[in-house]
């Protein structure tokens, strides 16, 4: 498989000092155990869940806007898996680079894409780590439980039917983006979850949940981007009017990346011809560089 690879280019102060992300960014290596991006150009998912489609120009745009954000540490571009109109071909593939870089000790970084990507995601982890006990987090207004052909609604149903050895939980649930038949799919399948009301309510939920999430082998991370209200993520397949503002999810991806187990992270539908002024896919860039500091400054 050819991946897609991108240059990046942005402004520099001092060619003598490496203080840009477009500076110190270097081209995935076999032998690096560092943080890695990779991308999974994909929004047929989106297409299937009769959705607004786009999302497949985000991990290039999404690129484009971290070129010239302040960043000193070391980080690799492994390029983009480039999706087809078969999305469970093009999921495999995308799970068989994250599981490589996995493999390698290295922390992947992955932009979407639709959200289907987190079940190429999912594969990838789950091949990595074939028998230890996973946890999902999505930050997410919807379940994506949908019992239907696999889309950018279905992920986790996939992944619960099959998958005993994994928990799924949910922030950001809104109760008028999902009807009542998936919250008994969620009550089914013991899908913990959290209401963006309660987020809002229980100044201790980060907290525990950081602490839950810690009991798990491994844990890995899912950010729809959809799940941001529209104000600030106009450029997303299904806006949202009453999701966390851009202040809230940096304070989530701020409390969950210091997690010793968290192997991975995506940010997903973002989607750049729907999008204002390119807000949504710079505030997706600006997200990433506010998660890998946070990661990397950990004490």
């Amino acid at each position: 498989m050819t991946l897609k690879k991108h240059s990046y280019f942005g402004r520099t102060d001092d060619p003598a000092i490496k203080e840009r992300f477009h500076q110190v960014v270097k081209d995935y290596n076999d032998e690096s155990q560092s943080d890695v991006i990779l991308g999974f150009m994909s929004d047929e998912g989106v297409r299937r869940n009769k959705g607004r489609v786009g999302a497949s120009l985000a991990p290039e745009k999404i690129r484009e806007k971290l070129a010239s954000l302040p960043f000193t540490s070391e980080i690799f571009d492994r390029g983009s898996v480039v999706g087809t109109e078969n999305l469970e071909a093009s999921q495999h593939e995308l799970g068989n680079e994250v599981s490589t870089l996995l493999k390698k000790n290295s922390f992947v970084l992955l932009f979407g894409g639709g959200h289907e990507t987190l079940y190429g995601h999912y594969l990838g982890v789950r091949d990595a780590f074939k028998d230890e006990k996973l946890c999902v987090l999505n930050i997410d207004a919807h379940f994506d439980l949908r019992n239907e052909s696999p889309s950018s609604g279905t992920m986790f149903h996939q992944i619960l039917s099959t998958d005993k050895n994994i928990d799924y939980h949910v922030l950001g649930i809104q109760p008028l983006g999902n009807t009542e038949t998936l919250f008994k799919t969620a009550e089914h399948f013991g899908v913990e979850y959290n209401t963006i009301d309660e987020f809002r309510e229980d100044k201790e939920l980060l907290m525990a949940l950081s602490e839950k999430l810690g009991n798990y082998d491994k844990v890995f991370m899912t950010l729809c981007m959809d799940s941001v209200k529209a104000s600030d993520a106009p450029g997303v397949s299904a806006p949202s009017p009453n999701g966390f503002t851009s202040l809230e999810i940096k304070t989530i991806l701020e409390h969950v990346a210091t997690l010793e187990n968290l192997v991975s992270f995506d940010i997903s539908e973002v989607s750049p011809e729907l999008d204002r002024d390119d807000m949504t896919s710079a505030l997706a860039a600006f997200l990433a560089v506010t998660f890998l500091n946070a990661k990397n400054n950990k004490s």
